[in-house]
């Protein structure tokens, strides 16, 4: 087997992992690369490190763009094999990637129209998303299904948002039975709506994100104190609440909160607007999939005949003019816009709007990748840039990281020490330095004895027998400073 990392190499997006097995080219998600700028990001996009006609398969763990935004370019520049999700993931999919291609189109009729003669095109249009999503074939949880000729793969439950799997692909090669598993993006234990990860018992290699390899999240037993005393502060001063909402799971889990506060009457029923059409739309296919509900869930809102996500007070507006009319609403509220980041969509206007008011909160719940303007917000800059121009940042900032859908240090330490005979380990989807802690927590804290390797972007290895092998050839390495260049091919301790 071979395995070529062609996206989410020591960064957080652009999910992207090239597997050879038997001869059989095997796509792990095609995500879109975020932040870092518009140009940037465009020339990172656009580069397929593989030809999409030669490949035969797309594994695509969940419906992130970051993991599945480039499925249209793929399908647009002559893939025509098959696609494998969960259901819900199928759905869901259908759903961002038509508005991933309705905001590029967007912006280079824009771009186009302000700089004359710029000629700029979208990555993909609603077209191409029509044509992929005819590619699509779904199967559930834990039902393994036969690839190709010697190759089986099953979903289990990541944990991480709807319809989020681990892909676990079992193969024979050299007449020997071998297993990868994929993690994509691992949840966290606890949270609202969607079920504990599935812990994969064994396997030969791992492939695993390390989002937060180096944090460790809030306790989620205390959001709803710690979410009830901000609310209340902020009423009581007569301010607004905007939160950068990921309109995909984060949201609708932080109305799920919002729902039960208001149930306990620990806060006052305040206007809460969810200011996103795609929200909207998820949040309607959150309600088609109630299967996939924890038990929780099922105790505290289905079972009574109730959704989680629809009650008194809520309004979900999808019309640009009822947007508009949230800059002059009196009093408390709370206003959940897109994108999450901060990056695009309607969170632009409202920060603008509001957070030069130091009565105001702004609150994230979610991950700013390095590069986004929400990463800014973050780190405390007083002021920030929205269209052109920057407005100063006199809001509270407060950061809930209980509401992460990503496990953090313990809980991506103790999946990896829970995975017998595991032989190699591969450590994606993180920041440089998330990467590296989570590599050298692997080998320090559960004395691991095989091989952990941090890939850059276009970095190939052949995973056969006992050896792992890079076939990039010399590099520099800024952080792996230990493991020199003609380290670079070990032997690996076979545990079985």
């Amino acid at each position: 087997m071979k395995i070529k990392f062609c996206g989410a190499a020591r960064n957080v997006t652009g999910s992207n992992h090239l597997l050879v097995i038997n001869g059989k080219k095997i796509l792990l998600d095609c995500g879109l690369f975020q932040g870092g700028g518009r140009k940037k990001a465009k020339l990172k996009n656009q580069e397929l490190l593989y030809d999409p006609k030669d490949i035969d398969y797309v594994l695509l763990s969940h419906a992130h763009i970051d993991h599945a935004g480039r499925i249209p370019l793929l399908v647009k520049r002559g893939f025509t094999g098959e696609i494998y999700c969960t259901k819900a993931t199928k759905e869901l999919a259908n759903v961002l990637l038509q508005d991933s291609a309705y905001i590029q189109m967007q912006d280079a009729f824009y771009i186009n129209k302000k700089f004359e003669g710029e000629g700029v095109e979208p990555l993909y249009t609603d077209k191409d998303v029509v044509k992929a999503i005819t590619l699509f074939k779904s199967h559930e949880y834990t039902q393994k299904f036969k690839l190709d000729e010697g190759i089986w793969v099953t979903f289990y439950d990541a944990g991480h948002v709807l319809g989020s799997a681990i892909v676990v692909i079992d193969y024979k090669e050299d007449n020997e039975y071998k297993r990868l598993t994929f993690t994509g993006d691992l949840g966290q234990k606890y949270v609202p709506i969607v079920n504990d990860p599935y812990q994969v018992k064994e396997s030969d290699t791992l492939i695993t994100e390390s989002t937060y390899a180096s944090h460790l999240h809030d306790d989620f037993s205390t959001v709803h104190d710690d979410l009830a005393m901000l609310v209340n502060d902020v009423v009581a001063r007569k301010g607004k609440i905007i939160v950068p909402g990921f309109s995909f799971e984060r949201t609708q889990e932080f109305v799920y909160v919002l729902h039960e506060l208001i149930d306990q009457k620990r806060i006052p029923q305040i206007p809460i607007f969810v200011d996103s059409p795609l929200s909207t739309e998820i949040s309607k296919v959150f309600d088609k999939f109630k299967d996939y509900y924890d038990e929780e869930t099922f105790r505290t809102f289905v079972d009574k005949k109730k959704s989680p996500f629809y009650f008194e007070g809520i309004k979900y507006i999808k019309k640009v003019e009822e947007s508009k009319k949230l800059n002059s609403v009196k009093g408390s509220c709370i206003i959940i816009s897109a994108s999450g980041m901060c990056e695009a969509g309607r969170i632009k206007h409202h920060l603008k709007n509001h957070m030069g008011n130091q009565n105001n909160l702004i609150l994230v719940i979610g991950f700013m990748a390095r590069g986004t303007r929400g990463r800014l917000i973050v780190e405390g800059r007083r002021k920030i840039k929205i269209f052109g121009e920057y407005y100063p940042l006199k809001a509270d900032v407060v950061i809930m990281n209980s509401f992460s859908a990503h496990a953090d240090k313990l809980e991506l330490l103790d999946y990896v020490k829970n995975i017998e005979n595991l032989q190699n380990v591969f450590v994606v989807h993180g920041e440089e330095t998330e990467c590296a802690v989570m590599r050298d927590n692997i080998y320090n804290v559960l004395k691991f004895k095989g091989r952990v390797e941090v890939p850059i972007q276009g970095e190939e290895y052949e995973v056969k027998g006992e050896n792992v092998r890079s076939k990039i050839g010399k590099r520099k390495d800024k952080i792996m400073g230990e493991f020199d260049e003609s380290e670079r091919v070990r032997k690996i301790k076979d545990k079985k």
